[in-house]
């Protein structure tokens, strides 16, 4: 028996009379708050061709898309957490240098009073020849006003950056992934987060093996492993899903636990994925065989999963919490050597 139970079709799919987001409509993060489930998706105008790459992704594909595939980001919100209505004109527009060639793949979390929105911003084309892909910030207090704090994360290819939802130890704390781990990095307060100083970062990468908390371990996730939905703080740590990428470039997503003092320490990690392609619309798309967690919320003890489907539409699945915890203390599945 399966421990996630689908909605029987995808909640949003692109639309035509909405042209920023006609071509695809996919990876959302998500935040639950008084009532209501905050999506903030990623969009493409419909448009973009197919394309053979000059020069192939180290850890990607060999086909990608033309200079016309640029992501926006989408406001969706929900009362019930799987029914949701969209905002027409998008919430976040690649504009700015760092992120013109697109805006990808936001995480939501809140410090103090704002929202901290993480996303993947591209200065270059998406499948061009040169590397622009880094990490992006903005803010909102409100979901509807937003502020754009430019490029906060190292000077190197960066992914799935997400900050943990309350301070630890006093220090706001990200995850974020230098292919093809999971790297945990700390800031003293938001000036450091904001504007870190080259020297922050160099310091970072000097010593970045020390940083990692997680590794691919099994052969679903051999090829590289990132952080997706804002980590969820419970009694028994901080539920982390993630996805992992095997040599076939399959996404599945799979479960860890982590210390709610010290969330480089690993509690427990299942060594089997509990998300893979299996449906039509996560088997087809513009990238085939892709299921991307990247939002996740806790709606009267059922966890709500949010993930991108194929590159192309969003699906939703749904388990109780308790079960998922439970998944992961058991001596079988979830102590299994989970340490990185």
């Amino acid at each position: 028996m399966s421990l996630f139970t689908r909605s029987p079709a995808p909640i949003l799919t692109p639309r035509a009379d909405v042209p920023w987001a006609s071509g695809a409509v996919f990876n959302p993060g998500a935040w639950y708050e008084e009532g209501v489930v905050h999506l903030i998706f990623r969009a493409i105008p419909q448009g973009y061709k197919a394309i053979q790459l000059e020069i192939a992704e180290q850890d990607g594909p060999d086909t990608g898309f033309d200079h016309t595939y640029v992501s926006y980001l989408g406001y969706a919100g929900s009362t019930d957490g799987v029914h949701f209505e969209w905002r027409e004109a998008p919430f976040l527009v690649p504009d700015a240098p760092f992120d013109r060639y697109g805006a990808e793949d936001a995480r939501i979390s809140k410090v103090d009073d704002t929202f901290l929105i993480t996303y993947t911003a591209l200065s270059h084309p998406a499948f061009g020849t040169m590397d622009g892909v880094r990490i992006g910030l903005a803010t909102t207090k409100d979901f509807v006003h937003i502020e754009k704090h430019g490029v906060v994360g190292p000077p190197v290819r960066d992914k799935d950056a997400v900050i943990f939802p309350r301070r630890i130890g006093g220090r706001i704390a990200m995850l974020h992934r230098v292919t093809p781990d999971i790297q945990l990095v700390y800031f003293d307060d938001f000036s450091q987060l904001f504007n870190p100083p080259a020297a922050f970062w160099q310091a970072h990468l000097d010593t970045l093996e020390q940083h990692v908390i997680l590794r691919p371990r099994a052969g679903w996730e051999s090829k590289k492993i990132g952080a997706g939905p804002t980590p969820i703080e419970t009694e028994e740590g901080w539920l982390l899903i993630y996805h992992g990428v095997d040599e076939n470039l399959v996404y599945r997503a799979g479960l860890a636990l982590l210390d709610l003092d010290d969330p480089s320490r690993v509690i427990a990690r299942c060594p089997t994925p509990v998300l893979e392609p299996e449906t039509d619309y996560e088997l087809y798309g513009d990238v085939n065989n892709v299921v991307f967690p990247e939002g996740a919320v806790v709606i009267d003890g059922v966890l709500h999963v949010y993930y991108g489907a194929a590159d192309f539409v969003i699906g939703h699945a749904s388990a109780s919490l308790s079960d998922v915890l439970a998944h992961l203390r058991s001596p079988v599945i979830g102590h299994l050597n989970p340490t990185l």
